[in-house]
């Protein structure tokens, strides 16, 4: 029996998929033995699939995702900026995607390291200008830990000049953008631009 809402790095057998789908495990197999669904397999010869790699396949082939993959599903931003207004601003705006999208905030960027561990985020955002440590040297700390550098980080500020941009694209960052950062940036680089908003 599969457990109510699956996170994303759960592994899944064929029969498993198979149930999910409600199609022949064969069928998954097959998917698999293809390239549809990214898999390995165990010592023992026996096929595994997480379940991150299911909810793309899914998404590539506009299926409908099963009701216990909806939370492994939802795309993951952090939102790091000392500015509260801000913040409960961005929650706001972003109220209308919670079926697509889970939202961490925080305000500091020693946060922001902790958190990345356990919540995983698809997408942070991050204030240049933050005590202690500025968002420009969290982006070069994630990018630097084998771990965490396949994250997309847009460094922001309501203060952009030319030299900062410079710092956070050389830092990793795949672009900077003024604040208040508009949605569809946001959007844009969680993949869910074009996407309706029902889960």
């Amino acid at each position: 029996m599969i457990e109510q809402n699956l996170h994303a790095e759960r592994l899944l057998t064929s029969h498993e998929v198979g149930d999910l789908l409600q199609v022949n495990p064969s069928s998954v197999k097959k998917w698999v033995n293809e390239g549809r669904i990214a898999a390995f397999r165990t010592p023992g010869g026996h096929r595994r699939i997480r379940v991150a790699d299911l909810v793309d396949f899914l998404n590539r082939h506009a299926m409908p995702i099963p009701r216990l993959l909806a939370s492994a599903s939802k795309k993951r931003l952090l939102v790091v900026d000392d500015d509260l207004m801000h913040l409960r601003a961005l929650e706001r705006r972003m109220r209308p995607y919670r079926a697509r999208v889970q939202l961490e905030l925080t305000q500091n960027g020693i946060d922001a390291l902790v958190m990345v561990g356990s919540f995983k985020p698809d997408l942070i955002v991050l204030d240049v200008f933050m005590p202690e440590i500025d968002g420009v040297e969290v982006c070069r700390r994630l990018k630097l830990k084998i771990e965490t550098r396949h994250i997309g980080v847009i460094v922001t500020s309501a203060h952009l000049t030319k030299a900062i941009e410079e710092k956070a694209l050389e830092a990793g960052a795949l672009s900077c953008v003024p604040k208040p950062t508009e949605l569809k940036v946001l959007l844009e680089h969680l993949g869910l631009l074009h996407q309706p908003l029902g889960g």
